[in-house]
């Protein structure tokens, strides 16, 4: 017998039908669904978005959303977590004009950080055709900035191999967990400085957790100010109204991702974005 797949988590279900519920809104003749953005377009790792607001990695894991995805507002759908033993979801899905197409990348959780390289590097090399941008997620169990970081060196140079089947090089962002930014400023841009010097394109600053979510702004001003301006911050955690929106980007971020406020308010969330910019 094949085996059984295990019972999908609530969050998961969850999940699902926000997915399911976004498609149709994508795909209704009236209402939001022909809306217009509701932030204008963006550039930023060479590539251009026609929002800044992306949809994060985890809620859309096989890119269900992209052809519909400009028309609920999004510049961006990150596709993932996903790992070497996935087939190729990345291939299946068309992404409208200026909805660029990212993937998440990981290691399988049985495999250890001793052995993680190898893993990481089979990933990139089986969904770097199909993405616009990679992102390198360290997973719940992330080793330290320096590790991480090193291992973000191996695939940085793995990329520039590849390049010359693609038009230009992949950019590579790397994720940075809150466990990681919850120093001071010195800290938390030694972390910073380490990504930028392996070679990462952009930074995806994750603000998971109450006390994370409450200096975000700071975070994201200290970033900017001590980085070099073409690396592209993209900000996710904690992004629930257009308010917040506008607080992350004039922070510093160049883009910023949503994920949880969607499964509690979707599809008012997209609603309330796009009312709050065209009254601004």
């Amino acid at each position: 017998m094949p085996p059984v797949a295990p019972p999908l988590t609530p969050r998961a279900l969850r999940t699902r039908w926000a997915v399911a519920r976004l498609q149709r809104l994508a795909r209704s003749p009236d209402g939001d669904g022909n809306a217009a953005p509701p932030f204008g377009p963006v550039a930023a790792m060479g590539l251009s978005f026609a929002s800044p607001i992306g949809l994060a990695a985890g809620f859309d894991r096989r890119g269900r959303l992209l052809e519909g995805a400009h028309r609920l507002g999004f510049g961006a759908v990150e596709m993932g977590t996903l790992t070497p033993a996935d087939r190729c979801p990345v291939l299946s899905g068309r992404a409208a004009d200026g909805v660029r197409r990212g993937v998440s990348i990981g290691k399988p959780r049985h495999v250890g950080w001793d052995d993680a390289e190898h893993a990481w590097l089979r990933a990139l090399r089986a969904f770097h055709a199909g993405a616009d941008y990679v992102t390198l997620n360290p997973g719940r169990d992330c080793p330290s900035p320096a590790r991480f970081a090193a291992l973000a060196g191996a695939a940085v140079q793995l990329r520039n191999r590849l390049a010359r089947h693609r038009l230009r090089p992949l950019p590579l962002v790397a994720k940075l967990t809150s466990r990681w930014l919850n120093g001071d400023a010195a800290s938390v841009i030694g972390v910073a400085d380490a990504f930028v010097a392996a070679g990462i394109d952009g930074l995806l600053v994750s603000t998971e957790g109450r006390r994370a979510r409450r200096n975000v702004c700071a975070v994201l001003r200290a970033l900017s100010e001590a980085v070099d301006p073409r690396i592209c911050l993209i900000s996710v955690g904690g992004i629930d109204s257009v308010d917040e929106v506008e607080a992350r980007l004039a922070a510093g971020a160049t883009l910023v991702q949503v994920h949880r406020a969607l499964l509690a308010h979707d599809p008012r969330l997209l609603r309330s974005l796009r009312r709050g910019a065209r009254s601004r």
